[in-house]
């Protein structure tokens, strides 16, 4: 796990060593472990759903970037400020997800800050240099960002050691279960139609781990537009492939999307959820998120 201090006059990230030392959190109010003894933030709510899973309601948790927006083209707010001047505890993505977040934090000024960034334990990410930051779409990964969470929730908390690493294996245990899941509902795509497209490159790993084929994708780097090649580009190759569907998300204008889409003569899906959860009860955890994300690309490429 990565595990590093703010400094006064910044912050050390990249070269902070993974000692495992303990998080230096503000000292709770009243006796220790009681009920949001603990000021804990995750950057996004799909990580807050996991770090919820693990902290139950032991700590009390905040979230910087609002549902609906990109973590990715955020900008932070003068409350997101507050919120870290107060917090013991920060769990980011890391692997350039939050591009805008170590301005943040020293901006904020919390030397009893501790950053936990996520994607550092995922296997290759120890040099740091990942092109695509959306590990958590892949439940396997996911399983280490729960045991990364428990890990450093028992080093803010020690006396809730015990509880925090019971969630996080019944939570490895449900997502060992989606998993398995989502390979069952993914073979009922014949698999010549198992080609997509989407907005933005979020799902290279799920469809990694799931043998789907992502053609590419219409944004490249976030807020920046395809030129005229590159976007002809992809449409031909729509075609080429019999892509069924085009995927993208409600954060995102659909401008671009429908315009491929009607180019293609392919359906387009602009519901999928990752960087954010949803509104409705059935998006509110990373795990109905999953499931209904799964289900909505089953049904277009099935029936697109």
């Amino acid at each position: 796990m990565f595990l590093c201090a703010a400094a006064a006059g910044g912050i050390m990230l990249g070269g902070c060593a993974r000692t495992g030392h303990p998080l230096k959190a503000s000292p709770p109010s009243g006796s220790a472990g009681t009920t949001n003894s603990y000021e804990v933030i995750a950057t996004t709510s799909t990580l807050a759903s996991l770090v919820k899973a693990v902290a139950d309601d032991r700590v009390h948790l905040d979230t910087l970037v609002p549902l609906g927006a990109s973590p990715e083209t955020y900008e932070p707010t003068p409350r997101d400020l507050v919120s870290l001047e107060h917090a013991g505890l920060l769990i980011e993505n890391g692997a350039g997800l939050e591009a805008w977040l170590t301005k943040t934090i020293e901006s904020a000024r919390n030397p009893a800050l501790q950053v936990l960034v996520l994607s550092s334990e995922i296997p290759g990410m120890q040099d740091g240099h990942y092109a695509n930051p959306h590990f958590w779409l892949d439940p396997v990964y996911a399983q280490i960002y729960v045991k990364e969470i428990a890990a450093g929730l028992s080093r803010l908390d020690p006396a809730g050691a015990p509880l925090y690493q019971r969630n996080a294996s019944a939570e490895s245990k449900r997502l060992q279960q989606l998993d398995l899941w989502i390979r069952g509902q993914i073979a009922s795509i014949p698999p010549q139609d198992r080609v997509t497209i989407t907005f933005h490159d979020a799902w290279y790993y799920f469809d990694r781990r799931y043998g789907i084929r992502d053609l590419g994708s219409v944004v490249t780097s976030p807020g920046k537009e395809p030129s005229a090649a590159e976007f002809a580009a992809l449409i031909a190759k729509a075609k080429a492939n019999h892509v069924r569907a085009a995927f993208a998300e409600p954060e995102f204008s659909p401008k671009l999307i429908n315009e491929l889409a009607s180019s293609a003569n392919i359906r387009t899906v602009t519901n999928l959820y990752d960087d954010s959860l949803g509104r409705t009860p059935q998006l509110s955890t990373y795990e109905g998120m999953l499931r209904y994300d799964v289900n909505t690309i089953v049904g277009a490429l099935k029936n697109g």
